[in-house]
Formats: C-alpha cells, structure tokens, sequence
C-alpha cells in the first residue's frame, strides 16, 4: 500500500494544485505548528478551510516554485523533502529554503497534511528510523 501512495504524491505533485486540492479528504487537518507561517493558523481542518489557506499562501508570491527533492515511504504517510523559491509580491524580497511535509493517506486521500522544519523532524513524526 505504501508504495501506491508515493505513487499518489507523485501524481499529485506532477498535475499541479488542482490535483492537490482533489487528492484532499472532506476531513483533511493542515497541520503548521512545526513550521508556523506568519498571518496563519496552526491547523487548518477541512478540504474548503485548507484550499482556501494555501491559497492565500501561494498568492503572497510574484514568483514561486515548489520541488519535491526527495519522497520516503513512510507506510500510511509519504515524507516529502522540498526546496521553495519565490519572490514577495508586495516586498520583492526572495528566498530559497528547504524543508518537509508529511502527507497521510487514507483509501487513496489525503487525510493530514504537515509541515516540518527539516527533513530529520518529519520522519520521526512519520515513524520512519534514521
């Protein structure tokens, strides 16, 4: 099963945000309290409450790209290891960073969604040994 959903990460990361959003369960929890994002909350809970969220993150950028660097098979969950870039739209300020999520998977949806500082923090959320 877990192999099936990398499988569901990648396609979700290849068909764009539209994908995203329909890979998302009715019950979906954004969960940001590792990576907290200034002007949001720490969970978000709910397919609308999520969508509407990201985006307002993403529309906060003139320039923006999200890579997924490295995906781990977690069992039920998939740790994604990304790099974002992007430019401020009111500030122009860019940046670079890295850092992960852990996507949760129930019957072939995403049920929760987390944030993490650095990769080694969001596999020992996922359960994964180092």
């Amino acid at each position: 099963m877990s192999e099936e959903n990398v499988d569901l990460v990648r396609r979700a990361l290849n068909g764009g945000v539209q994908l995203f959003w329909e890979m998302l369960d009715e019950h979906v929890v954004w969960d940001l309290r590792d990576r907290p994002l200034v002007d949001f909350d720490d969970i978000y809970v709910g397919r609308e409450a999520v969508i509407r969220a990201s985006r307002h993150y993403w529309g906060t950028w003139e320039e923006y790209s999200l890579e997924a660097e490295e995906l781990i098979d977690a069992g039920t969950g998939v740790v994604v290891v990304v790099r974002e870039r992007g430019r401020g739209k009111g500030s122009g300020a860019s940046f670079d960073d890295r850092w992960a999520q852990v996507w949760t998977f129930s019957r072939g949806r995403i049920v929760r969604w987390e944030l993490f500082n650095d990769r080694a923090t969001a596999l020992e959320a996922a359960g994964v040994q180092q």
